[in-house]
C-alpha cells in the first residue's frame, strides 16, 4: 500500500508543543494561592482581640446572679411595706436598681441615663432587646418616680408592688 493512495502522505508531523513556561506559571500561581488560604486560614481561626475597656456580653453576662438582684428588689419592697422607707423613695430605689443592673449587664455607666440617652444607645443583635426593656421600664418608673400622686392620676395608680414587678421582669427577661 502506497502512502499516496491511503491519504497519509500530505500529513506534517506537529512539533513538540512548549508546554513548559505556561505550566510553570501555572505552577508557581496555584502555589501563591495556597500561601494565602493557609496564612487567612492562621489568621482567621486566632481568637479576637477584645479592648479592655469594651463592654462584656453574652448570656453569661447578664448582670450578675438574677437571684441576688431579685434579692434588692424584694428587700425594697419589704423596707416599704415595713414603713422604712417612703413610696417615692421605693420608688427612686427601683430606678436605681434598674439602672445599676442594666449597668452590670452592659458594662455601662448608666446611673444618670436618661430616657434620651437609652433610646440612642448603640444597639447590636446581643443586647437590642434589653435595652429596649431597659427604656421601658425606666419609662414606666418615671411617672410614679418624679410626678406629683396628687396631680397625676396614673402615677398615682401605680403601686411599689407592681413596680417592683417591672424590674423584675427586666432582671428576668435581659438578653
Amino acid at each position: 500500500m502506497n502512502a499516496i493512495a491511503d491519504g497519509t502522505a500530505d500529513l506534517n508531523p506537529v512539533p513538540q508543543l512548549a508546554l513548559t513556561t505556561p505550566l510553570l506559571a501555572v505552577i508557581i500561581g496555584c502555589l501563591v494561592l495556597a500561601a494565602a488560604l493557609i496564612a487567612l486560614t492562621v489568621v482567621l481561626s486566632r481568637p479576637r482581640r477584645v479592648p479592655a475597656n469594651a463592654p462584656r456580653r453574652g448570656n453569661h453576662m447578664t448582670g450578675g446572679d438574677a437571684a441576688a438582684w431579685h434579692a434588692r428588689i424584694d428587700g425594697i419592697v419589704a423596707r416599704y411595706e415595713a414603713k422604712e422607707l417612703t413610696r417615692e423613695q421605693a420608688f427612686v430605689e427601683l430606678a436605681e436598681t434598674t439602672r445599676d443592673f442594666a449597668g452590670a449587664a452592659t458594662g455601662r455607666d448608666m446611673r444618670a441615663s436618661t430616657l434620651r440617652d437609652l433610646s440612642s444607645l448603640p444597639r447590636n443583635a446581643g443586647d437590642r432587646q434589653g435595652l429596649d426593656l431597659l427604656r421601658q421600664t425606666v419609662a414606666a418608673l418615671y411617672p410614679p418616680e418624679f410626678a406629683d400622686a396628687a396631680l397625676n392620676r396614673h402615677a398615682a395608680s401605680i403601686n411599689v408592688r407592681e413596680a417592683a414587678g417591672w424590674v423584675s421582669n427586666l432582671v428576668e427577661r435581659w438578653r
